[in-house]
């Protein structure tokens, strides 16, 4: 949509209808913010302009954030040393792309009104998924507390660190958040109104009879946003004090190495919690304002409200994509796995070490090579280097014939190693003229060669003497 749309649409005229509707003439209940007349027009042309551009947003973020939190569970988990910060990453990646998926794109979806109505009157879908949007609200956000709490315990009292700093105490934290962050979502199944019905996607309940728990609505809009700023904040300003302390007392009898891998942990730790900070009390003060103030019957400050929830919500998913660079800043080996991962998918034939070496299939992609026999000496040509395989299998066989070089060796081969091994032709035209001859890239027919001829070969370097 072009501008000249946008602003057609966003005009005085088209946006008077729904004043009129907000502000009747005589109404008693919204004369207080209807007497503000020049500034909710105002903010309802905001709205106008914000939602042209809002949905185009998401869904950009959206893919993004999809494509980013996935690479980083993928680096994470290729990480040969897994602590528990890596358990925590690894799980707080996978919670941001399911939190993306629910929370963004099924609303998204629902715009569709023939999608919205087909998924409204599945009773259990609708239900499951209510219960999933305010899980993944709250369950990604405490894990952010937890890896801050791990990292605060770590600086404060060292001597604590060795049983805390586990991957079995990680995974048993986020079991139990996740066993507390259901039953405190479990009550979706029973009350169709939650979080999601106050955001900005203005989804409708399912359809159905319902208990309304306002309570619970409630006290999970706290837990969600209010409470874990709250405590992200206390721990995120201790530790740049102890930080702060250390430096000064103790840096100086710590080893360089010590200290990369201290400043490491506590770095993403704290860009982390500084990027949920900066992104998410937007949305924890507006959801404050609409808990105390927009539940009165006054206008302005709800259409208010609304517009500035539009923006905070952008913000809050833009938390959800970009952590990955953070981890690509702050992991040494996170562009090193991202980088081979890339070459690996762009470059088949090639092996990737992603922490343990992987050899090339040689039998799909056969490489061919030429030995040229002179009246001096003989050298062997190759496309491509030589694998690691190959080239321990002729330092073995050079080393058995410098050991025992007058023993005979058995000739004969079974039947099937001859019909798996190719036949060598030889073609010798003078007797002063290079000879060529050309076979498969296996030690196997170097060791037959020199068994026929009762003769060994010999690896120097890049030659081979005969």
């Amino acid at each position: 949509m072009n501008d000249s749309n946008i602003a057609s649409e966003c005009s005085e005229h088209k946006l008077l209808p729904y004043l009129a509707a907000i502000c009747p003439y005589g109404s008693s209940n919204n004369i207080q913010g209807c007497n503000d007349f020049r500034i909710l027009l105002f903010f309802l042309k905001a709205d106008c302009y914000i939602s042209q551009v809002f949905h185009p947003i998401i869904r950009t973020l959206i893919v993004i954030g999809t494509i980013l939190n996935l690479f980083s569970l993928y680096c994470f988990l290729k990480m040969n040393k897994r602590n528990s910060q890596n358990v925590y990453l690894s799980v707080l990646s996978l919670g941001d792309t399911i939190n993306l998926q629910i929370n963004f794109t099924l609303p998204m979806l629902r715009q569709n009104e023939r999608f919205d109505n087909y998924f409204r009157s599945s009773t259990v879908l609708c239900r499951i998924a209510g219960v999933l949007a305010e899980f993944f609200l709250i369950f990604p956000t405490w894990i952010v507390v937890l890896l801050t709490m791990e990292r605060l315990i770590c600086i404060s009292w060292p001597l604590k660190r060795r049983s805390s700093y586990t991957q079995t105490r990680a995974k048993t934290s986020i079991l139990i958040l996740a066993i507390l962050v259901l039953l405190l979502s479990i009550y979706r199944l029973f009350d169709l109104k939650g979080i999601d019905q106050a955001s900005v996607f203005s989804v409708l309940a399912c359809n159905g009879s319902y208990i309304s728990v306002d309570f619970m609505r409630d006290l999970n809009l706290m837990i969600w946003t209010i409470v874990p700023e709250c405590f992200t904040l206390i721990m995120s300003l201790i530790i740049i004090y102890q930080i702060k302390l250390a430096t000064q007392k103790f840096q100086p009898n710590y080893s360089k190495a010590r200290q990369l891998k201290y400043n490491q942990a506590t770095k993403t730790v704290l860009l982390i919690s500084i990027l949920f900070l900066c992104f998410h009390t937007p949305t924890g003060i507006l959801i404050a304002l609409d808990l105390f103030y927009g539940r009165d019957d006054k206008t302005l400050g709800i259409v208010i409200i609304l517009v500035s929830r539009k923006l905070t919500i952008v913000l809050y998913e833009i938390s959800l994509c970009c952590k990955f660079f953070i981890y690509n800043q702050t992991f040494r080996n996170f562009k090193g796995i991202l980088h081979t991962s890339i070459f690996r998918f762009t470059r088949r034939t090639n092996s990737a070490k992603l922490g343990r070496p992987v050899l090339a299939n040689s039998h799909e992609h056969p490489q061919r090579r030429t030995i040229h026999f002179g009246p001096k000496k003989q050298s062997i040509t190759s496309p491509i280097s030589q694998t690691d395989s190959l080239m321990k299998n002729v330092e073995e066989h050079h080393n058995i014939v410098k050991t025992h070089p007058l023993q005979t060796r058995p000739t004969s081969l079974s039947r099937i190693n001859r019909e798996q091994h190719q036949t060598m032709t030889v073609i010798i035209n003078k007797t002063h003229e290079p000879m060529h001859v050309s076979l498969s890239r296996t030690s196997d027919l170097l060791k037959q060669y020199s068994i026929d001829k009762r003769r060994p070969l010999i690896l120097t370097g890049p030659q081979i003497a005969l």
